[in-house]
């Protein structure tokens, strides 16, 4: 028997020993598609849902130096799509051309792919609207014509030409999508999806080109109404967010502005307060070359940045702007040319981090959020209300309630010492001297916050969050001497790990010793532990190691799991929800948060202190 002959009874074998029929394809030769079938199959890929035909019209109208834009939807797009611009125009002997597969004015040869200064480039878009649409218009007047021309198609079929009365510019319109699709039509979402995902394409659009006027009609409403701002690039960026975002949110959002090393990239955007963070990435927009993009290692990059500002589940309402050579960026990965691949996406990567990291240190929480103010709900992890058992305690009160026990205090050094933060890169020495300004303690609240005074006011502070930050940067800075931040324990713990335990063990050896863990082997899968962190030496040993071995998972290396290790084992030895504090474990936990690089936060990103002004005091007596 043949090989190929022993392959397909192979093939033909089922579980049982039994054999089935083989499946005979009957004969059919290979032949060019028809017009129309190409069409429909190259609509299908280019024009999926309504928001995908208007991004195509949109881009059409920027590419044609459009200021003006129009924009009319009925029925979520599905019964009319009309964009209408204030552009160059077509040329009447153009019209026909427009509307033919793969006839484009953006690129000639292929050399000019690699150096794509527009939004299209294939000649897609129209044709394949019209093939998909039951009816298609457009009437465009090219600047200096005396008059106006307008072609029309029905079901793919055009009409010809005809003249027409319009100012300068261009109006194309879309009546009853998919008509020619009913498949494509039966499988679109409902009204609600279709009408965000259309005003998504709208709102990209204003915060890619904000220096043009962006007005849409959706469905008897108009959700957005965007005008220009005169200025620099950041006022007309702000006058975008406040169309898109709310006004708010454009005011406080931190400007973003900075170029690589070698020139090469720029970036520039707003990085938003934790108050405006939402439950959905719908706020995090990303271009690249003024080109809105969905790109997953990017958006990475601004949640990275934002780790410890805002809470789990939370997601930054951030605006990056990236500008690269042509060169260096390849647009024709996609058929809605909504991904795209850098040549170097770690500079990229790298170039967000920083410019995030330092902006929000700048600018956004150099003071405590003001009682009152909106924050988002979040899930947060359950605290119990007392000291962890079998800790090594220090009484400091010795009233009613449980007692607590701080741990010592490591040496200043190792306070003022700048965190690694997950080895992101540092943000800039004027960044990294951020500090609240003195606070003098006043007393206790529900056992759960200390009053505070400060400058502007009254501070309350939530004393969990407060030790849970001084104790995640005790744990992760670096003091000159690394055996003073290492408490040996009197007797060693010895641990047997369970595979798993064991796998994480031998990835993370490097990593718990960074931490000031002092681990050994000993046997096949048990450890010693001879020493722990000083900032955790209240913890129980072998609870901790645990902990950590499971966040750290069988990807140490990864920063965002050494953050989470980290935060999570501060978390375990921080002051309780409940506890009674004394005047001085109180006064001293205030000095340690002030000396914090970010104080205004828990690693888990909840606030840890919350003003209430002086003047809303004295308004509230009427003494103001």
């Amino acid at each position: 028997m043949s090989r190929a002959a022993g392959r397909a009874v192979r093939d033909a074998a089922e579980p049982g020993g039994q054999t089935r029929p083989p499946i005979r394809q009957p004969a059919r030769p290979i032949r060019e598609l028809a017009d129309p079938v190409a069409a429909q199959i190259a609509a299908g890929e280019v024009v999926e849902r309504p928001a995908a035909a208007l991004k195509e019209l949109i881009e059409n109208a920027a590419d044609a130096g459009a200021e003006r834009l129009q924009i009319e939807i009925a029925a979520a797009g599905r019964e009319r799509i009309a964009v209408h611009d204030d552009g160059c125009g077509i040329a009447e002997h153009e019209l026909a051309l427009a509307f033919r597969r793969h006839a484009t004015s953006k690129l000639e040869r292929v050399a000019d792919l690699s150096r794509l200064a527009s939004y299209g480039f294939r000649g897609e878009a129209l044709p394949a609207i019209a093939a998909a649409a039951g009816r298609v218009r457009m009437t465009s007047r090219p600047r200096g014509a005396a008059r106006a021309a307008r072609i029309e198609f029905e079901d793919g079929v055009s009409l010809g030409l005809r003249p027409a009365a319009r100012a300068e510019g261009t109006t194309v319109e879309v009546d009853d999508l998919f008509a020619n699709q009913p498949a494509r039509r039966a499988f679109l979402a409902g009204p609600r999806a279709e009408r965000a995902a259309i005003l998504r394409t709208a709102t990209d659009a204003v915060l890619a080109r904000p220096g043009a006027s962006l007005r849409l009609r959706l469905d008897a409403r108009s959700p957005l109404a965007h005008e220009p701002a005169a200025g620099d690039a950041e006022s007309q960026l702000r006058a975008a967010a406040a169309s898109v975002f709310n006004n708010r949110a454009a005011e406080r959002a931190a400007w973003l502005e900075r170029r690589s090393e070698d020139g090469a990239v720029a970036l520039d955007g707003l990085a938003g307060a934790s108050d405006d963070a939402r439950r959905t990435r719908d706020g995090l927009r990303l271009f690249v070359n003024g080109r809105p993009v969905h790109d997953r290692r990017l958006s990475f990059a601004v949640q990275e940045a934002y780790r410890g500002w805002l809470a789990a589940g939370a997601f930054p309402l951030c605006v990056v702007r990236l500008t690269v050579p042509a060169e260096a960026v390849d647009v024709n990965i996609h058929p809605a040319k909504t991904e795209v691949k850098l040549r170097d996406p770690g500079a990229a990567f790298g170039l967000i981090q920083r410019a995030i990291r330092e902006a929000l240190a700048r600018e956004s929480y150099r003071s405590p959020p003001r009682l009152g103010a909106r924050s988002h709900e979040a899930e947060q992890p359950d605290l119990p209300d007392q000291a962890e058992p079998g800790s090594t305690t220090r009484p400091v009160f010795d009233g009613t309630g449980p007692r607590v026990a701080l741990p010592t205090p490591v040496p200043r050094a190792a306070v003022l010492a700048e965190p690694r933060l997950g080895g992101w890169e540092q943000a800039s020495s004027a960044v990294r001297d951020e500090r609240l300004p003195p606070l003098r303690m006043v007393g206790q609240l529900h056992r759960t916050f200390i009053i505070a005074e400060g400058p502007a006011g009254l501070v309350l502070v939530d004393q969990h969050g407060a030790h849970e930050r001084v104790v995640y940067e005790r744990l992760l800075a670096a003091p000159e001497d690394a055996a003073r931040a290492l408490q040996p324990l009197l007797e060693p713990v010895l641990i047997n790990l369970d595979a798993a335990e064991a796998a994480s063990w031998s990835a993370a050896r490097e990593r718990l010793d960074g931490l000031g863990f002092r681990v050994e082997p000993f046997g096949e899968r048990t450890l010693r532990v001879r020493a722990v962190p000083a900032a955790l030496q209240t913890a129980d040993a072998e609870r901790l190691l645990r902990g950590v071995l499971a966040d750290l998972g069988d990807e140490p290396a990864e920063p965002e799991r050494f953050d989470r290790a980290a935060a999570s084992a501060a978390c375990h030895v921080s002051v309780r929800r409940g506890a009674v504090l004394d005047p001085p474990a109180m006064a001293a936990l205030l000095r340690d948060l002030e000396r914090c690089r970010q104080p205004h936060t828990c690693p888990h990103g909840r606030p840890t202190l919350v003003e209430i002004a002086a003047d809303d005091v004295l308004r509230r007596f009427g003494r103001k």
